[in-house]
């Protein structure tokens, strides 16, 4: 096997302390868990990109058909088919695979969730793209994206353009890059999907929650 890519060689350096890390906002997890359920049936087929060690997925298992999980990092789906094996789901498909290796072929889902993941693609635009090509028509597309606030600030100058280009010099960050919750909304719509639900919690990096139905 040849070397990783950067950021999935990041992500995998960074798994076990990543999964041993304790959810900063427990409610705003709980509460993002809950409105996707309720676009989920238990005849549904459903993809979650971005993965992580698969915490979400698991929990989302007992309310679908069918959930394939996916992450760039082989430590987080390690991980992720380690949490598997200890809870005995039989519904649940843990894989290494970036957006791009989602094919066509596979679709239609249901339901396709990105949690935490959207401002860490390079090519935001393609990959919402490859996205909608993977979702049956009236399928959803769930995200929550960690966003710009829409007024700046000092803090989140200092952040974005001096603090994470240093560390991602060094080897500390991965790719990431910001935007604001209006154009984030806009690139999904420019995407083929018709906005359905949208959520925010505040701070000085906005989560920006969409529910986006395609055309």
């Amino acid at each position: 096997m040849g070397a990783l890519p950067k950021d999935a060689a990041f992500w995998s350096k960074i798994s076990r302390k990543y999964a041993s890390s304790p959810i900063r906002d427990m409610d705003g997890y709980l509460k993002t868990l809950e409105r996707t359920k309720s676009y989920l049936k238990p005849e549904h087929n459903v993809l979650e990109i971005g993965c992580g060690t698969g915490s979400t997925a698991l929990l989302i298992a007992p309310d679908v058909a069918h959930i394939t999980a996916t992450d760039i990092a082989p430590g987080m789906i390690e991980i992720a088919n380690e949490k598997l094996a200890s809870e005995g789901l039989k519904n649940v498909t843990f894989k290494v695979a970036e957006v791009s290796d989602h094919s066509s072929a596979e679709a239609p889902y249901d339901a396709v969730l990105a949690h935490n993941l959207l401002h860490l693609l390079p090519e935001l635009d393609r990959a919402l793209a490859s996205i909608a090509a993977l979702i049956k028509p009236g399928g959803f597309f769930i995200s929550k994206t960690v966003c710009a606030p829409a007024h700046g600030g000092w803090k989140y100058t200092l952040l974005s353009k001096l603090a994470v280009p240093m560390m991602q010099a060094v080897g500390k960050a991965p790719f990431v890059s910001f935007i604001t919750p209006e154009t984030l909304e806009q690139k999904i719509k420019n995407a083929g999907f018709d906005i359905v639900e949208t959520g925010g919690q505040s701070g000085m990096l906005p989560s920006h929650y969409v529910v986006a139905k395609k055309s």
